[in-house]
This record gives structure tokens, C-alpha cells and sequence, in this order.
């Protein structure tokens, strides 16, 4: 599955990512690589925890389009990771 990450540069580094689509997962990198490979790890931990606490995955996957023209999103720069979702 794709899910889009904003990676916002305003603060320096670490650049901090953000998970339109995974309210309360939060991650970071040195690099815009970094950030990248850190946010699939994020992502795939935060789903995981989801699943083994019982908790329902609602993955509301936004346009990215409509995503940019919100204020919180102003100074970053997309990209799309692909999560690996465990069978069920």
C-alpha cells in the first residue's frame, strides 16, 4: 500500500515526516533518504502495534493535490512509501 509522507524541511535538521493517513505516527531523518527509510520502519511499527492491540487501521489514504493546499504542509515536500500490511 502507498501512503504519502510530508517531509517538512522549516526546522533544519532532522527533517521531521509527517503521516497524513497514520494520526500519532511520527518519525525523522538526517537525509531525505533517511527520513524515506525511516518513515517505511515508522509506519510498518505503528500499523504493527495497531494490529497486536487490537485496534482498527482505518487507512484514509488523502490526494496529495488536496493535502498541499493545507497550511500545515506549506514547507514540505511529498513522497509515497509502500507499506507491506501483515495477512490477515
Amino acid at each position: 500500500m502507498l501512503l504519502p509522507i510530508a517531509i517538512n524541511f522549516s526546522g533544519g535538521l532532522p527533517y521531521s515526516v509527517l503521516f497524513p493517513s497514520l494520526p500519532g505516527c511520527n518519525s525523522m531523518g538526517d537525509s531525505i533518504e533517511n527520513a524515506i527509510e525511516n518513515a517505511i520502519e515508522a509506519a510498518t511499527v505503528h500499523i504493527e502495534i495497531l494490529l497486536e492491540d487490537n485496534e482498527p487501521v482505518l487507512l484514509d489514504v488523502p490526494n496529495i493535490q488536496d493535502l498541499m493546499t493545507l497550511n500545515e504542509y506549506k514547507e514540505c515536500v511529498w513522497a509515497l512509501i509502500d507499506i507491506s500490511l501483515p495477512k490477515s
